[in-house]
């Protein structure tokens, strides 16, 4: 196996920060384009699978100690328990103590060999509460590895309120890498000869000893792929929907954030993850309020990515493309989300059907794909639809004003790098009462 696709996006793709946005909203031609080709198969039958449990019924199939069903769907600690501490690693050094809760999913038989692993969640965690989520994975002779951080996260930032215990400093952990396997922020990969078959996905609850506060776990996915080499790309998709489809996404640019707020990574050139994510969530209707918007500092506008970007922060990482992270702050504005791969552009074409705009993260080259104007060592991007040939239209955050985010790449040459450069990597965001689509048949369901 080769951990081309990992090393080659986590370290570049993730400098760069992007996100999703998504909107209902479709714009469609009237008239199919003269010689649409019938729709076509994907353009691979991969081994990609999406392994989900969202709300309380769903969790309710794994094992669970000291949590309960809540009243708004998903999991809250169910009373006191034995203390565990947690010293802040960003923090002022002084440890914690935490009153614990733990969901374990059941054991996930894969039917193949899994080379790597990225795991998202949904979670409620109001100031002072957390929550850890955690991977392993059963070897072909039945031993296990050990449990690997996939992430700690807290959706706020009040590290030192007036009252009471603050927030912890999101993060992912460095230094997991042992024999069995790579960490690489917030992917698993398998060293070669170590693949496991099977594994579990475990979420960790914590409050301030001595409160009655609780984190709510709402949805743990895992998304599982065998080694993806670039010869798995087999050419063009065929283009399914016969017609212009476009769906109504606002256009933000990263680029007027050049030079805001450098404790954040300095603005614009790192920040697509959270300009491409708050895109998609303003599409649906769904915005920052305005008080918390109060303060930031946007000289040229839209301070809602500033927010995003110090929201998605990942204080290990020195970044805000932590893709989980990025998908984890989707969901506090009521959207579902995760992280997965796409086989093509053809399987893409179904969730903007379905009104579903997604994200996607690339690199290339510049004479890879010129229609772009430059290269990128790692990039986000919204797919907001396609025009009547079958070209994507995406709003492309690396662009100089709001204006001219939204462009047309050639199918050819933006599926290709996106399929070799990321093997497919893409955000999902979508309100609750929009469907996904369904599944391809005779393919590992990747959603």
């Amino acid at each position: 196996m080769s951990i081309r696709g990992t090393l080659r996006t986590r370290a570049f793709a993730l400098a760069a920060t992007g996100a999703l946005v998504v909107q209902a909203g479709i714009v469609a031609s009237a008239v199919p384009a003269a010689g649409a080709p019938e729709p076509g198969p994907a353009a691979s039958d991969n081994q990609i699978t999406l392994t989900a449990w969202n709300g309380y019924r769903e969790l309710l199939a794994g094992r669970t100690s000291n949590l309960r069903p809540s009243t708004k769907g998903g999991l809250v600690l169910r009373g006191a328990s034995e203390t565990v501490e947690y010293t802040d690693p960003y923090g002022d050094g002084t440890p914690v103590a935490y009153e614990t809760g733990r969901w374990t999913s059941p054991v996930v038989e894969t039917g193949y060999a899994v080379d790597e692993s990225v795991s998202s969640w949904n979670a409620h965690t109001p100031t002072g509460t957390w929550v850890e989520i955690e991977f392993r994975g059963r070897k072909a002779d039945g031993t296990w590895t050990k449990w690997f951080v996939m992430g700690r996260w807290a959706s706020g930032d009040e590290f030192a309120p007036a009252d009471g215990v603050g927030d912890i400093h999101r993060t992912s952990v460095n230094g997991q890498t042992d024999a069995d396997a790579y960490l690489f922020t917030d992917t698993y990969v398998a060293k070669s000869g170590y693949e496991p078959d099977a594994f579990q996905t475990r979420a960790t609850l914590y409050r301030p000893a001595g409160t009655r506060v609780s984190p709510r776990l709402n949805g743990v996915s895992t998304m599982t792929n065998e080694y993806l080499p670039d010869s798995h790309y087999t050419g063009t998709s065929d283009f399914t929907l016969g017609r212009e489809v476009a769906l109504d996404v606002p256009q933000f640019s990263q680029n007027i954030h050049r030079g805001e707020y450098p404790e954040f990574g300095g603005g614009g050139q790192v920040w697509c993850s959270p300009t491409s994510s708050t895109m998609v969530i303003y599409s649906h209707g769904l915005e920052v309020p305005a008080e918390e918007l109060e303060g930031i500092e946007a000289p040229n506008g839209d301070p809602q990515v500033d927010y995003a970007a110090m929201n998605t922060w990942d204080y290990a990482y020195e970044g805000a493309g932590n893709w989980p992270f990025n998908a984890a702050y989707a969901n506090t504005f009521g959207l579902q989300s995760f992280v997965t791969r796409l086989r093509s552009l053809a399987e893409a074409e179904k969730f903007i059907k379905a009104g579903i705009p997604l994200v996607f993260s690339i690199n290339f080259e510049e004479e890879e794909m010129p229609e772009a104007g430059y290269g990128t060592d790692g990039h986000l991007v919204v797919l907001r639809g396609f025009t009547a040939e079958g070209d994507p239209i995406i709003n492309d955050p690396n662009k100089a004003s709001n204006e001219a985010v939204r462009v047309v790449y050639t199918r050819e040459n933006f599926e290709r790098v996106w399929q070799t450069s990321t093997d497919g990597l893409t955000y999902v965001y979508h309100p609750r009462d929009v469907p996904l689509p369904r599944n391809l048949p005779g393919v590992t369901p990747n959603w």
